[in-house]
């Protein structure tokens, strides 16, 4: 990867429905230069896909919670599997420190937030314990800062 590729995905990630024309001008390539350049970050799978950016607000789901969960290793694989299914919960991750797992959960309001919860995490007898921490506000939020 050179400064060209890194040009077209910060392009990319700003607005993937930029012209090739205008990326190619910015760039100093050819329609078709970009063209191969954007195919070979794909096949190289540093491009993993595109999707519409969302207005989770918009679409209803007000509340951000982070929630930190401690589970028995030996429930983990089956406690991750569900949470994973589940359109709460926009990011899941395993964790260093007091917490086997970490979320991002998005809900509509705290009744939703405390059904997932009660519904989803603390159903399992596994879990030992379960920290949640709201969101006041988000003051920035994505996946690769480029």
């Amino acid at each position: 990867m050179d400064s060209v590729d890194l040009k077209l995905l910060k392009m990319l990630s700003d607005d993937a429905h930029v012209p090739l024309r205008r990326m190619g001008r910015e760039v100093g390539l050819s329609t078709s230069g970009v063209r191969r350049r954007i195919k070979q970050l794909e096949r190289s799978g540093l491009i993993k896909g595109y999707s519409a950016v969302i207005d989770p607000k918009k679409y209803g789901y007000g509340v951000v919670a982070f929630v930190s969960v401690d589970v028995d290793s030996q429930a983990m694989r089956e406690l991750t599997r569900s949470l994973a299914r589940r359109h709460e919960v926009c990011e899941l991750h395993r964790t260093t420190g007091g917490h086997s797992l970490m979320m991002k959960i998005r809900a509509r309001d705290m009744d939703s937030l405390n059904k997932f919860v009660d519904d989803h995490i603390q159903s399992f007898d596994s879990v030992k314990s379960v920290r949640t921490t709201l969101a006041m506000e988000t003051l920035k939020e994505t996946i690769v800062n480029l």
